[in-house]
């Protein structure tokens, strides 16, 4: 194997005409480039220079191989000039997963924060719930996901480094007129009678209403399923029935809406920042993970004035 730094020494004797000149250049001694050279030949397993009164001339072999040093060398200033950037954000792409709910606040105020401080940073976002995107960080195919993590449900994703960003309780969301919209706080079980408008239609949160409402002690009427955030508060003012209003989500809830505090088992999450297997954090994932953390803490203030509470 061929040292970089040598074939240096080669360019810089191939420039200069002589190993005084190109010791000047490098700062090195004369010596030190005689002995460089003498040791990539080899390493090159020919003669490279030739010595004369003049000064020193390339043969055929090293005028070979300084023109391929020539690019190779380039190529290598190329990359450390790219990674420089990568390093410092001035360039690369950074391949971001996230679920439904994220979408309504989280994610548009944390994209927003990361161009306007990393603007030459280029985001590839897929929308998709933590069983779509997980299988992709485990392939890295995205360099960070956020993941959620229901009480009662079995750890996700253990394998995969993990970053607590916020806790995500459920709220209930009622129509303005509901009997129990004027009470501070809801228990799941006062809504047994009450028809529900499910969030979800498919994945593994799919169980996560049902099996609230029977450890509350009754089967939920559920009327209607969409993922469709927008249709699920539209049809809560309309009177068609009640939905669970993740916290993510209470500062965007339509104003003709009542939110409030649901006591019940199962519906409490945490909100995590999932990364591939392996130590390495790509510069843009870190600094993408301290944008989220900040926008979450907004988020939390914002849903306890919407809620009317006193913030911590």
């Amino acid at each position: 194997m061929l040292d970089v730094r040598r074939l240096k020494v080669l360019l810089e004797v191939a420039r200069h005409g002589s190993f005084t000149a190109a010791a000047k250049a490098l700062a090195y001694t004369p010596s030190a480039v005689s002995q460089q050279i003498a040791a990539l030949e080899r390493e090159a397993g020919t003669t490279l220079v030739e010595r004369g009164p003049r000064g020193v001339m390339l043969t055929e072999p090293g005028r070979v191989l300084a023109r391929e040093a020539d690019e190779i060398l380039g190529r290598l200033a190329a990359a450390e000039l790219e990674l420089q950037a990568l390093a410092g954000l001035r360039a690369g792409l950074l391949r971001l997963g996230w679920f439904a709910t994220a979408g309504a606040t989280l994610m548009p105020h944390a994209i927003a924060a990361f161009q306007r401080h990393h603007p030459a940073v280029e985001l590839d976002l897929l929308q998709g719930d933590p069983d779509e995107c997980i299988p992709r960080l485990r392939a890295r195919e995205l360099e960070l996901a956020l993941i959620y993590e229901f009480e009662l449900e079995p750890p996700v994703a253990a394998d995969l480094e993990q970053v607590r960003l916020v806790d995500d309780p459920l709220y209930i969301g009622l129509t303005s007129g509901h009997p129990l919209g004027s009470c501070q706080r809801v228990r799941l079980a006062d809504l047994a009678g009450d028809r529900w408008i499910q969030g979800v239609r498919h994945g593994s949160t799919v169980e996560v209403l049902p099996r609230a409402c029977r450890l509350a002690g009754f089967e939920p009427a559920i009327a209607f399923r969409t993922d469709d955030r927008i249709a699920v508060e539209g049809l809560v003012a309309a009177g068609v029935g009640i939905a669970l209003i993740p916290q993510l989500t209470v500062p965007t809830a339509r104003p003709d809406i009542v939110v409030r505090p649901l006591e019940g088992t199962g519906l409490f999450r945490q909100v995590r920042a999932a990364l591939p297997p392996g130590a390495y954090r790509p510069p843009a994932a870190v600094a993408m993970l301290a944008v989220l953390r900040e926008v979450c803490d907004r988020l939390v203030a914002d849903a306890a004035r919407r809620l009317g509470r006193p913030q911590r």
